[in-house]
């Protein structure tokens, strides 16, 4: 898979804090330029965690492009025994999510650098995804297919998409993968598209 990002080392990059409060759930995380969404939490990665908070999520997760570590970081308060691995192609945002969960002396979530599931061997009960749109279909949809191969039997894949960015092409490509694929939920546009292996 060919990558899709700018990573530069040597770039001089300027820091941001993030407030995140949802549910009673409150934390601040550092992020940077030159990744997602740097300034303030995206809308999507806001419902994703209100709809996840609702769930009774038991065993392991995946955060598959975890950014700087939002999402994963707020299950891993809410469900602290959940087995958490968090991922991301950009080494940026791979540091960016240690440095976040050092500052808030979480030591029980794994953190790899990978290009989709080049570096990720093993098998997840849920897999959670805010996919890149701007990268085109060809490379989500071979993303998609990597994690079906990486999802446990009865598994969960849910990604957060807008209706206007092909939400139900998506799930129309997700549904010849899993046998079940719904719209578990909408608002402000985006749909929460679960599929169960």
């Amino acid at each position: 898979m060919n990558h899709y990002f700018e990573y530069n080392p040597d770039l001089k990059l300027e820091y941001f804090d993030i407030k995140v409060s949802l549910n009673g759930v409150e934390f601040d995380l550092i992020s940077s330029s030159n990744v997602f969404s740097n300034r303030v939490l995206d809308e999507g990665s806001k419902i994703m965690m209100k709809v996840l908070s609702n769930q009774e999520l038991r065993g392991s997760l995946l955060d598959l492009g975890c950014g700087y570590g939002p999402i994963g970081i707020y299950l891993k308060k809410v469900f602290p025994n959940l087995s958490i691995t968090m991922s991301d192609i950009n080494p940026l945002c791979c540091e960016l999510t240690k440095n976040n969960l050092k500052r808030l002396n979480i030591s029980d979530i794994e953190v790899v650098q990978s290009d989709s599931f080049e570096n990720i061997s093993k098998k997840f009960d849920y897999v959670i995804f805010n996919p890149p749109i701007s990268v085109g279909k060809k490379i989500i949809y071979k993303m998609y297919m990597d994690t079906y191969e990486h999802m446990s039997n009865n598994g969960h894949f849910l990604i957060v998409i807008r209706k206007n960015k092909g939400a139900l092409s998506h799930k129309e490509y997700l549904s010849s993968l899993y046998p079940s694929t719904s719209v578990i939920y909408k608002e402000k546009g985006y749909f929460i598209i679960e599929c169960i292996k």
